[in-house]
Formats: C-alpha cells, sequence, structure tokens
C-alpha cells in the first residue's frame, strides 16, 4: 500500500538550515501487486490445461426394420471374454448351449495371458476380417479390468468387439469358477 510522507512544515525557530526528512526503507508494493496478478492472468490464458483421455467407442446405429437380418456369426470367428470379480478372467469358444464349466479356461490380464488366447483364437479363424471378441463383464468386475479388456482390443488390433451382459447360463458358469481357488 502506498504511503504518504509528511514533513514537519517548518524550519528550526532559529533561521538555521532547514533539512528535508529521509524517507523510510520501505518500498512501495502497489506496483508489485499489479505485476503478480498481470502475471496469474497471463499464465492462466496461456496454459494448455491437460485434455482428457477418452477412449473412442463405435456404437451400432439401431436396427432397422427394414434391414434384413443380420448374418450368422460362427463360432470360429468368436472368442467370448467373461470378467469376474478380483481381476479374474475367463474365456470361452463354443456355442452357448453347449457351453460347460469345462469349456470355460481362466487366464490372466499379462501379455501372455488374455492376449495371447485372443492372438491365437483370431490367427485360427476361418475369416480374420470377421474375427469378433465378445466381452461380458459380470456386475462385480470393475471398471479397471474393462479398459484392461479395451486395452488388449487395441493392442490385437481387434477391431470388432462388443460389450454386452452375460446371460443367465454365463453367470451360473462364472459363479462356480470364482468359487474355485485362483489358478
Amino acid at each position: 500500500m502506498a504511503e504518504i510522507q509528511e514533513s514537519g512544515g517548518g524550519g528550526k525557530k532559529g533561521g538555521g538550515k532547514v533539512r528535508s526528512k529521509k524517507a523510510g526503507g520501505k518500498p512501495d508494493m502497489t506496483p508489485m501487486v499489479d505485476l503478480g496478478f498481470l502475471l496469474i492472468t497471463f499464465f492462466m490464458y496461456t496454459t494448455t490445461f491437460g485434455k482428457p483421455n477418452m477412449m473412442k467407442l463405435n456404437m451400432p446405429d439401431k436396427p432397422n426394420p427394414d434391414d434384413p437380418p443380420p448374418p450368422e456369426v460362427k463360432v470360429t470367428n468368436t472368442i467370448t471374454v467373461l470378467m469376474g470379480k478380483d481381476d479374474r478372467v475367463f474365456w470361452y469358444q463354443k456355442p452357448l448351449p453347449e457351453l460347460t464349466i469345462a469349456d470355460i479356461n481362466e487366464t490372466d490380464y499379462s501379455p501372455e495371458g488374455i492376449r495371447k488366447s485372443v492372438l491365437v483364437k483370431k490367427a485360427n479363424a476361418l475369416d480374420i476380417s470377421k474375427f469378433t471378441v465378445i466381452i461380458k463383464p459380470s456386475d462385480e468386475a470393475n471398471w479397471k479390468n474393462t479398459v484392461d479388456i479395451l486395452d488388449e482390443m487395441a493392442i490385437t488390433k481387434s477391431d470388432r468387439y462388443a460389450i454386452v451382459d452375460l446371460t443367465p447360463k454365463e453367470k451360473e458358469l462364472l459363479d462356480q469358477k470364482l468359487a474355485a481357488p485362483k489358478q
């Protein structure tokens, strides 16, 4: 804050020399405060704020009643990934009516786990261009696991995938698998 220095006004009574008082050692801080606010404003306007990392997820259009029915997907062109609690992940490649608990294979999220399983099944598919991964998270699966699976889809270049709900049969078999100790 600026200070106003007051002088004594008059000299001595005897008519001697008039001496001026020296100012104190306090600097005027008003310009410094103005400069501080200008710098803060400058850096706020020129800073690039971090962009949120978002994953692109394409959703299909709503079906039109006039469109022909979708083609039947062959089992050899698909792999189904089941995600359970405690970071456990399973996969199978079998028609749902024929699915048994022995057909569900447990793996993990490592490069030698689900990634390798997807790549092997993709290489053995009848039509690699139509290879589809069906991702089915359970209610106990967490978001981190879903993001990890979507990252694996990008790494394995699996462009065709779907995130769908578990069927009651899959839920029952997954619960049985989750009751067993982790392999």
